[in-house]
């Protein structure tokens, strides 16, 4: 609830331009979804996964580092972002629990390629289109892989690649949507992949 609370306030600082609201809130929300990775796993009987704190460890670090502007504490947050999303990639690929159907890596692949295709002249103009394709196809990878983690993990994974396909429409200069949808999508994809990773499919 405290992590819905403080995602739907920075959500609509983020609409409103309320950047020192944004401040205060953003650096909480990954903080907050830890707690309750940790609490839900007490409920369980378990022990939280020290994979899924470090993903979000880096995340956290990438929601700071975007806090700044220009293209330096972009190519940070990127960075930090790639490896907070190689750590989701990899524990889905170490769990298993089902095979990728060609489908998803060709589907996220063509999607992620089409929207690269349109976004790439006002990409360029950052001086990081290359690096950030590449993360992009990273992204759609892991989006594929999810697939295999259960429908909240996969809708959740899907939700973190629009998220920054609509970031990366916004660097380009194209409107879609601008930071309020950016958050909304990320904060959903983000509590979705947490939830769903506390409770691991069954293998096929």
């Amino acid at each position: 609830m405290l992590y819905a609370a403080v995602g739907a306030v920075d959500v609509l600082a983020a609409g409103a331009r309320k950047e020192r609201v944004r401040w205060v809130a953003k650096p909480l929300l990954m903080p907050l979804l830890a707690l309750y990775a940790i609490a839900a796993c007490r409920e369980r009987g378990r022990r939280v996964s020290r994979r899924l704190l470090v993903a979000l460890a880096l995340a956290w670090a990438g929601d700071v580092a975007l806090r700044f502007r220009g293209t330096a504490a972009l190519a940070a947050g990127a960075a930090l972002f790639c490896a907070a999303y190689s750590v989701y990639t990899a524990e889905f690929a170490r769990r298993g629990a089902g095979r990728v159907r060609w489908l998803a890596p060709v589907g996220y692949g063509t999607l992620t390629g089409v929207v690269l295709a349109r976004l790439w002249p006002g990409l360029r103009a950052t001086g990081l289109a290359v690096p950030l394709s590449g993360y992009a196809m990273l992204l759609a990878g892991m989006a594929a892989a999810a697939t295999t983690q259960g429908a909240r993990v996969g809708a959740g994974a899907a939700l973190l690649l629009l998220s920054d396909a609509l970031l990366g429409a916004d660097l380009a200069g194209a409107r879609a949507g601008g930071p309020a949808w950016v958050m909304a999508t990320y904060l959903l994809g983000q509590g979705l992949v947490v939830n769903g990773w506390l409770d691991p499919p069954r293998p096929e």
